[in-house]
């Protein structure tokens, strides 16, 4: 009797454990889409959290902004309360609450500092987002990162960031451009934007035996339609200011690259893999086209609503095309070697992301060449960009995503790492015209 006794506890017990397990994938399915659904609505900054026997604990930043944020919390718990704690820089407490399962959303404006959410109980699934400007706190092995100060004499006024591989030793640099999101001149805030930028890539530098380079240029704050000083985008007025600290920033980004070979030892490329996504992608096909002799291959996301055209037709000018971009910068063009850069580019479908009506990066004359010849969305434009560049005798890939909007999701950036493994590895032997272009 015992013995059936035994076993029966036995069988509920394994049931007990298996309605668990079931209850637990369900819970962690829902929070992968409750996350997924907040980056395709814009929230840049999200966490997804499993709740478990110790407190979590997430922290962010927020920069001097006078946007309005959205907080959204949700968690849901197999066993047990969960609770979630916020609190504020001025140590307020922004929301605090105990449930079983729960969801909340916070439209305010946040003050500028450091929030920290506070999670316990369990166990557990949680999602947070943070839709607005701010910046989230991501660690880094202390072996691997470096920060480079400032060396003006060496032509560079800002410091840069260097990551170095963790199995290979470097061959080739990754470098991001870094894009907060915000303006700012603080190097604590733009630290903290890029260290978190490069965070997500480092399991693919390692696969690439690349070190990361991630400049910590800032945002600076100026007025005026046409004075707009969007050093992250390499906007026109980039390359026309005289101010010594903001003046070529893509120059003072191959003196950091040429820098950090001379750190790292021989055998590092001097053309560099680029990466960049929205403002980001557009700093990484400006100087790609600019500086083709120093890029190996280029991926480029959302680059603000229109690639800059690689022609120099009559009324194209940069940044919408390059008709006098050697007046800007004083030197013309390799046309050879931009024929043999790797460009991979990238939108989603239903990306709205349109820089062209506005004045952060393109002149009210810019807007209307762009609408008038190429179309008047991101998506209606992505054909016509795709022809310039394969009538130009470009290496360059052009991919539509659907169902994504202002977003880089799994499988671009499996697309986007492949299209680097193979540059690496032919070393940029590429034929001088091929059109790869995919649907």
């Amino acid at each position: 009797m015992a013995c059936v006794r035994l076993a029966a506890i036995a069988v509920m017990l394994l049931g007990l454990c298996s309605s668990q397990l079931h209850a637990g994938e369900t819970l962690r399915a829902e929070a992968r889409r409750r996350h997924d659904d907040l980056v395709k609505v814009g929230f840049n900054f999200t966490h997804g959290l499993t709740v478990g026997a110790a407190p979590a604990r997430v922290e962010f930043l927020v920069p001097p902004s006078d946007e309005t944020h959205e907080l959204y919390l949700w968690f849901a718990a197999t066993k047990g309360l969960i609770s979630i704690r916020v609190v504020g820089p001025n140590g307020e407490a922004i929301t605090s609450w105990k449930a079983t399962r729960g969801e909340q959303r916070i439209v305010r404006r946040l003050l500028p500092g450091k929030y920290v959410a506070e999670i316990d109980g369990g166990p557990g699934e949680g999602v947070l987002g943070v839709k607005g400007p701010v910046i989230g706190r991501c660690e880094i092995d202390a072996h691997q990162l470096a920060e480079h100060a400032a060396e003006p004499r060496n032509g560079f006024h800002w410091p840069y960031l260097l990551i170095t591989p963790k199995m290979k030793r470097a061959t080739v640099l990754l470098v991001l451009p870094n894009n907060g999101g915000f303006i700012s001149e603080d190097v604590q805030l733009l630290r903290a934007a890029a260290t978190c930028q490069a965070r997500s890539e480092l399991e693919m530098a390692d696969r690439l035996g690349a070190a990361i380079l991630i400049p910590l240029f800032p945002r600076p704050s100026v007025g005026g339609e046409m004075d707009n000083l969007y050093l992250h985008a390499l906007s026109r007025a980039a390359l026309e200011t005289k101010v010594p600290k903001f003046a070529r920033v893509d120059l003072q980004l191959i003196a950091m690259v040429d820098h950090a070979r001379a750190l790292l030892g021989d055998g590092v490329d001097r053309r560099v893999l680029i990466e960049g996504f929205s403002a980001a992608g557009m700093f990484s096909n400006r100087f790609a086209v600019l500086h083709p002799e120093r890029t190996l291959a280029a991926a480029i996301g959302s680059p603000g609503g229109w690639p800059i055209a690689p022609v120099a037709s009559a009324g194209l000018t940069y940044p919408v095309g390059l008709a006098d971009a050697q007046q800007l910068t004083g030197a013309k063009i390799d046309e050879r070697a931009l024929r043999a850069v790797a460009f991979f580019f990238f939108l989603g479908a239903e990306d709205n992301n349109d820089s062209v009506p506005y004045r952060d990066s393109f002149s009210a004359t810019d807007a209307a060449v762009i609408m008038r010849r190429f179309g008047k969305t991101p998506v209606d434009r992505w054909e016509n960009a795709r022809k310039l560049y394969i009538a130009a005798g470009l290496h360059a890939t052009f991919k539509l995503y659907q169902g994504v909007g202002h977003s880089i999701t799994t499988q671009m950036h499996a697309d986007m790492e492949a299209m680097f493994q193979a540059a690496v590895a032919s070393e940029s032997r590429l034929p001088e015209r091929a059109d790869t272009t995919a649907p």
